[in-house]
């Protein structure tokens, strides 16, 4: 494995945090976020990943620049300026009441299977549940049309109650079918929203940089 998580962290410290290059003070976090059009550099990364105890770094991409690649960062997710939050959210499973068993650990096994990844959301409203898991997951499959051949993927779902088990299959064969590849890895989490009458799809894929524009 590319990365040897101490598996006795994971109880003790928070799972993911976002870092601002003018803090004085790093928490600990196993995953240590930062946005990489912050002036952020090498130096300032290394003592960030020293003093967050950080286990892998994961830069936050909200612009179209192209950035000198660093070797001591494990992974880019491109995203709007409006999710980052929800990207953060999304990485920090722990914060999951979840009956799908997902971990730290699966999170990070993302990051093995490439460098730059790409997050895209789907979300719709409405009195019947099912009916908004149909329309945010057709909604997730076109956005992934980019993603068929993707080595690697997150997909995280939200909704004001916990998903029965009908609903969470709905998802993970819609998904599964697009991304067809024996050796793509899948993890899917779930979690509660204080919005009601609400579902949202989250997700992280891995992208060949060769054909992003």
């Amino acid at each position: 494995m590319k990365y040897q998580l101490d598996e006795s962290k994971v109880d003790d410290i928070p799972c993911v945090a976002l870092y601002r290059p003018d803090k004085d003070h790093y928490s600990p976090s196993i995953i240590a976020c930062f946005m990489i059009n912050d002036g952020w550099n090498e130096q300032a990364l290394l003592e960030l990943k020293e003093k967050a105890e950080a286990d892998i770094l994961v830069g936050l991409q909200t612009d179209n620049n192209e950035y000198e690649r660093l070797d001591i960062v494990e992974g880019i997710i491109r995203c709007q300026p409006n999710e980052i939050n929800d990207v953060v959210e999304l990485l920090d499973v722990r914060s999951a009441s979840t009956i799908i068993g997902i971990d730290v650990i699966d999170v990070i096994s993302l990051f093995e299977v490439g460098s730059s990844f790409q997050f895209v959301q789907a979300s719709s409203t409405g009195e019947h549940e099912f009916d908004m898991i149909k329309i945010a997951t057709h909604k997730l499959i076109n956005l992934l049309a980019k993603a068929h051949d993707t080595k690697g993927m997150f997909v995280g779902m939200q909704s004001p109650q916990s998903l029965p088990l009908e609903s969470i299959a709905y998802v993970t064969e819609a998904v599964e079918e697009l991304l067809s590849g024996d050796d793509t890895f899948i993890y899917y989490s779930s979690n509660s929203t204080d919005e009601p009458e609400f579902f949202r799809l989250n997700g992280i894929y891995a992208e060949d940089k060769q054909s992003h524009t």
